[in-house]
């Protein structure tokens, strides 16, 4: 089976990095020959993982500049002509749209499965893409969502679909556990001192990540007595989002405690090195970021939002509103002092391997009702 899937920005964010990890998965499994298509240019950060897929065997393709609406059809219709795929996965709203409207005009029969990720759980409010969506949602083999708020969202909007199902994200748990060597090599590169507390945040620089309210917290925690470092990994989206961010580091005096890291290939380390880690989201899907702290053991402060209920099952997991940044600091201080400690969780139901293979009986089930070999 050749499987192609199809992201808009190959980056570090989460429907990017799903999708890199299942092409690396099923050709590891040899489930078929896999391929990642970027609609638009690869980010520099991500051309290691870039890099490292096409080590594994994984074909990767992005434009070398931006394109326009027409100039994106020519691409896909081009890359997926060279590939010659049996089944192609589109990562979010803009590839599933593009991606089925390049199977139209090319008249083809390859199956086209939609994975939904907005951290909305709600991809289609918006009338001009709930609109697309219903002229082009007979062109979907199936809709993938990875939560049921999503997917009774997906039906609200849009009607039913051919084929429609929920697989909760996952990740490589072996790769975020925690690592002592990795703590200790990057914590001396950054020059952190053992009774520094660092406070780390990973996500996209803006306003849903809420990384304001995190800065707040760490103005809380130094003023009781704490050491402590924030650091702040993640791209930027949001621009004038990440320029009020500094701002208000500077407007609290922050300088020297605050760490923008920008997009970091090495989000395994940084959370070895880190002694909480803090996620106060106005919104998310089924964070896979939410999953690899898990899997590091780290202490987590998250927000009071319901998808992250499930992580308030686990050990060493604590919510927070973080509107009250005295409660969110307070939070964070209550966690630390029952010691800097690595909790042991059972994740294996958030493995990769298991999403994997439900993401593979799925491409198998649309492939022979399709009548692909």
């Amino acid at each position: 089976m050749r499987i192609m899937h199809v992201v808009l920005t190959p980056r570090h964010s989460g429907a990017e990095m799903l999708a890199a990890t299942l092409a690396e998965v099923h050709m590891t499994a040899q489930v078929g020959v896999a391929g990642v298509m970027g609609i638009n240019p690869c980010e520099l950060a991500f051309r290691p993982v870039w890099s490292k897929l096409e080590e594994k065997g994984v074909w990767c393709a992005s434009p070398a500049r931006l394109l326009g609406r027409l100039g994106r059809l020519r691409y896909i219709r081009a890359t997926l002509r060279d590939f010659r795929p049996d089944v192609i996965v589109a990562h979010s709203v803009i590839p599933a749209a593009y991606a089925r409207v390049a199977i139209k005009l090319t008249a083809s029969a390859i199956p086209v499965v939609t994975v939904m990720h907005a951290a909305t759980n709600d991809d289609y409010a918006g009338g001009l893409l709930r609109l697309s969506e219903r002229i082009l949602k007979r062109d979907a083999a199936a809709v993938v969502t990875v939560t049921e708020t999503a997917a009774n969202n997906y039906r609200l909007r849009c009607g039913a679909p051919r084929r429609l199902l929920t697989i909760p994200n996952g990740t490589e748990l072996d790769r975020f556990a925690f690592d002592e060597h990795a703590r200790d090599r990057l914590r001396a590169e950054f020059k952190i001192d053992d009774d520094v507390t660092v406070v780390l945040q990973v996500g996209r620089l803006s306003p849903v990540k809420n990384q304001a309210a995190s800065v707040l917290a760490l103005k809380d925690m130094l003023r009781t007595g704490q050491s402590a470092e924030l650091w702040l990994a993640g791209l930027t989206e949001d621009p004038s989002y990440s320029d009020a961010l500094k701002r208000l580091v500077e407007q609290h005096h922050l300088a020297g405690k605050v760490r923008f890291l920008g997009s970091r290939p090495d989000v395994a380390a940084l959370l070895s090195a880190a002694d909480v880690y803090v996620m106060p989201s106005e919104r998310e899907a089924h964070s896979v970021a939410m999953i690899e702290a898990l899997a590091s053991g780290v202490p987590i402060v998250a927000s009071t939002i319901p998808v992250f209920e499930f992580a308030t099952r686990f050990a060493g997991v604590v919510t927070v509103d973080p509107a009250s940044h005295r409660d969110y600091a307070a939070s964070i201080i209550e966690l630390l002092t029952k010691a800097k400690i690595r909790h042991q969780r059972d994740l294996s139901a958030y493995s990769i391997a298991r999403v994997a293979e439900r993401y593979a009986a799925l491409f198998g089930d649309v492939t022979s009702r399709e009548g692909v070999a």
